[in-house]
């Protein structure tokens, strides 16, 4: 071992090293922590980093250690390490992996691989007189690795960038403040504000379950079928009586009759079954949920409706004078001079009365140069494979 040339021995006790090391980091010195390395640290970082790069590889040719990093002997073991450590946290339920030394450092080893070829893939471009299949190839090598590098770097060195915040909006109150979701307690001032006007929720049809009468638990092997005969989407009790009303004002609840059949011996209905007849409710803020006693065991309950869509109707402002109308809903995000506003909650105890929004604003500023990489890797794979494709058709 260490005898020249090298192979994937040598590489593979470079990644076991890394780890071990990497190990002995986090227990002695703790986990990453990305905001130290916020602006302009991570801009020096990268510019130092593509420096020393650019050094050992004009010193490739004098020490053999870079020259070897540059081969698929060092590569294919360095891959295979950020996959099993990646497996490894994924399998121990460590969500935070970009703050565990082992893992940065073996991404670091193979960021630094393909950072490498690619200062070679782009110089063997411009260097001399080349045929067009080989320069096409040469350009295709510089899509592949210059973008896989550029995807890895800026992903990095942009966690540090990375701002996650928590804004809660009350409608007709425009709020500019938000709070850090990892952070907790630490308030920003933000250069956008939002200005909540209304607040929507579009819900599932109510289900019905049968529930044990001493423990709550729902009870699936229940003798009973239950029919719905009357639904009201909004509304409230009626005074002194068990029956509902439609009522479409603040704190409506939804309530349904329902006829409950209990089966005896295989056969629903008829003289041989039970029925029970009566009105059911979730429930609001305002009005309790209302259940219907079936027998000494069970009975017949609305859960909570779940909701299907929320959205909100909000007016967003910024700084540089920008107004912006939208309705911002789950999954369907406002984008606005770098920000990406989520929906992502509500107030759950009014339930679809709620008159505030609680939204989730992310900013990346490194993305863009992230997407620039994943871009050139597709159009360096699309290029892969029609030239590919040519060369076949021509055999």
């Amino acid at each position: 071992m260490w005898n020249k040339p090298w192979s994937f021995k040598e590489s593979a006790l470079i990644g076991g090293g890394l780890l071990v090391v990497g190990t002995l980091l986090q227990l002695t010195i703790g986990a990453i922590d990305w905001s130290l390395l916020s602006a302009p640290i991570n801009v020096i970082l990268l510019v130092t980093y593509l420096l020393v790069l650019g050094v050992f590889y004009a010193m490739r040719k004098h020490i053999y250690f870079i020259a070897w990093s540059m081969t698929l002997h060092a590569a294919i073991p360095a891959l295979l390490c950020g996959v099993a450590v990646t497996l490894l946290m994924g399998l121990t339920g460590w969500d935070e992996m970009l703050s565990a030394w082992p893992f940065v450092l073996i991404y670091i080893w193979l960021m630094s691989i393909v950072g490498l070829i690619a200062f070679d893939r782009i110089l063997r471009l411009f260097r001399g007189p080349q045929v067009a299949s080989s320069r096409l190839a040469t350009f295709t090598s510089v899509l592949n690795h210059a973008g896989l590098f550029m995807a890895m770097v800026c992903g990095t060195l942009g966690n540090a960038d990375m701002q996650r915040l928590h804004m809660t909006v009350k409608v007709g109150q425009p709020e500019w403040r938000a709070a850090d979701a990892d952070r907790q307690g630490l308030i920003q001032d933000l250069p956008i504000a939002i200005e909540l006007h209304s607040f929507t929720i579009d819900e599932y049809p109510p289900q019905y379950t049968i529930i044990d009468n001493e423990t709550g638990q729902v009870i699936q092997d229940a003798p009973w079928q239950i029919v719905q005969d009357t639904l009201f989407e909004y509304a409230a009790p009626r005074p002194e009586s068990d029956s509902y009303v439609e009522w479409r004002s603040m704190g409506a609840c939804t309530a349904s009759h329902i006829t409950a059949l209990r089966e005896v011996s295989g056969v629903t209905g008829g003289s041989e079954a039970s029925k029970v007849e009566g009105w059911v409710s979730c429930g609001s803020f305002m009005f309790p949920y209302r259940a219907l006693h079936l027998d000494e065991r069970c009975s017949a309950v609305m859960p909570e409706r779940e909701p299907k869509r929320y959205a909100s109707e909000v007016t967003v402002y910024s700084e540089g004078g920008e107004k912006v109308d939208a309705v911002i809903e789950v999954n369907h995000p406002l984008e606005i001079e770098g920000w990406k506003i989520y929906q992502l909650s509500y107030d759950e105890a009014l339930g679809r009365w709620s008159d505030t929004s609680v939204f989730e604003l992310v900013r990346d500023p490194w993305l863009p140069w992230v997407y620039t990489g994943i871009y050139m890797l597709l159009a360096g794979a699309l290029l892969t494979f029609f030239t590919s494709k040519k060369k076949i058709s021509q055999l």
